[in-house]
């Protein structure tokens, strides 16, 4: 997990509006082949892969639960978890390509050339392979840190906007939280 987040997070680093923005200048074939390789050594397809499920939780999150009771939600929860893994599998190579070109264009050679070397190194395939270990923690962590995080701007923003958290605050639910 916490190497999933990593990868994650390191690709959300460089913001969609600048990337959006701006066409990533043509990067050397080397500096390419190297950003290729380190997504290779960082085994962000099969990450990648393995969102799906992920996806799916995510988006079910946002629907209303589907009315016909427990067995009609498991029916729904797999059609979307199916769905999702389809859609993000038919992606993966394309987005790779272009995350590929994207870190040749903003890392040096120099740079690209240390992040493969470390993937090589024994403390890198150590940290490949010993990721998975911290993943319930990771995962308890990111969800406690969310929450807190959410609670925190809701109650920020309702000190600066009471009358507009009046209007978004659940009927019920206490300002300034989730």
């Amino acid at each position: 997990m916490i190497r999933r987040t990593t990868f994650l997070l390191s690709v959300l680093a460089i913001s969609p509006a600048p990337v959006l923005a701006q066409t990533p200048q043509d990067p050397s074939p080397k500096a390419l082949a190297l950003a290729q390789r380190y997504l290779a050594d960082a085994e962000a397809e099969r990450i990648l892969d393995n969102e799906g499920p992920t996806i799916a939780r995510y988006l079910l999150s946002r629907m209303p639960a589907p009315a016909g009771g427990e067995a009609k939600a498991n029916e729904v929860r797999d059609a979307m978890i199916e769905a999702a893994t389809a859609a993000v599998k038919d992606k993966v190579p394309e987005f790779l390509q272009r995350s590929a070109r994207i870190y040749a264009s903003v890392f040096t050679e120099t740079e690209l050339t240390a992040i493969v070397a470390f993937y090589d190194s024994p403390a890198g395939r150590a940290f490949v392979a010993k990721t998975s270990d911290a993943s319930a923690p990771m995962a308890a962590l990111i969800h406690d840190i969310g929450g807190e995080i959410q609670t925190d701007v809701n109650k920020r923003f309702c000190a600066r906007e009471p009358e507009e958290c009046k209007a978004a605050t659940p009927q019920g639910a206490p300002a300034g939280k989730p």
